[in-house]
C-alpha cells in the first residue's frame, strides 16, 4: 500500500507515525501536493494507491483504511 500524505497538514508527523503503527507493510510518503488543497491542511487526507481520502479525524481515517 503506497499512501501519500501532503506536507502542509499540521499534524502529519502525528499522522504518519499512527499509519506507520497501524499498516507497517504501507510506504508512506509525505509530498509536496497531493492535489487537495482545500482540505489537506485541516483534516486527515492523503493518496492511498491512487485514491484519495479525507476524514475528519486520524481514528476515522485508519477506520476507512482497515476496512479496505
Amino acid at each position: 500500500m503506497l499512501i501519500k500524505i501532503c506536507k502542509n497538514y499540521s499534524k502529519k508527523s502525528k499522522f504518519k507515525k499512527k499509519l506507520t503503527s497501524f499498516f507497517p507493510d504501507a510506504e508512506i510518503k509525505i509530498k509536496s501536493c497531493i492535489d487537495m488543497c482545500k482540505y489537506c491542511k485541516e483534516q486527515p487526507t492523503a493518496n492511498v494507491d491512487g485514491k484519495k481520502i479525507k476524514k475528519k479525524s486520524i481514528k476515522k481515517f485508519i477506520q476507512v483504511l482497515k476496512e479496505n
